[in-house]
């Protein structure tokens, strides 16, 4: 384990066991959003007595430490990513399931409109439309709008999210 991490662990107290070294090597190499279910099957492939239970409680301390960014695209779909230091958030194709980022500066002052005019403060904002392919596709894109899944979003993110 390597990365600010193994020193946050250190110093809290917590053992650097070799599940939690595993799921959090597996996220550092993901280029993306990671379900939990598809960080225990890379976990597997190393350490296969791992089971969903352990990969869960080593995510939900990742994210209790600020070191993992959990994420909710959709009712049914919890990703888990490396907590940048640039805080970012998702644009979601209703279509495809690709997932693409935006940070702060790109929304301008979205977040001075909901501070002022709905006493708001806004940390993560997911939107949800159409991709530019799905556009382009037209009737002929891929799934009907809210048929994403897995499978989509990691082709998404493959794509350069």
């Amino acid at each position: 384990m390597t990365h600010h991490a193994t020193k946050t662990l250190q110093e809290l107290g917590y053992r650097l066991t070799p599940q939690r070294t595993l799921v959090w090597d597996v996220l550092r190499a993901s280029d993306g959003h990671m379900s939990a279910e598809e960080v225990c099957a890379q976990v597997q492939s190393s350490f296969p007595h791992i089971n969903i239970s352990t990969v869960y409680r080593t995510l939900e301390l990742l994210v209790e430490l600020h070191l993992v960014r959990e994420t909710q695209l959709g009712p049914t779909r919890r990703f888990f990513e490396v907590e940048e230091e640039v805080p970012h958030h998702h644009l979601v194709c209703e279509r495809c399931g690709s997932v693409a980022h935006v940070h702060d500066e790109d929304l301008g002052s979205l977040h001075l409109t909901l501070a002022k005019g709905q006493g708001f403060a806004a940390k993560q904002l997911t939107i949800f439309g159409i991709c530019d392919t799905c556009a382009a596709e037209g009737d002929r894109g891929t799934a009907p709008a809210g048929e994403v899944g897995p499978a989509a979003d990691a082709a998404g993110d493959a794509a350069g999210a």
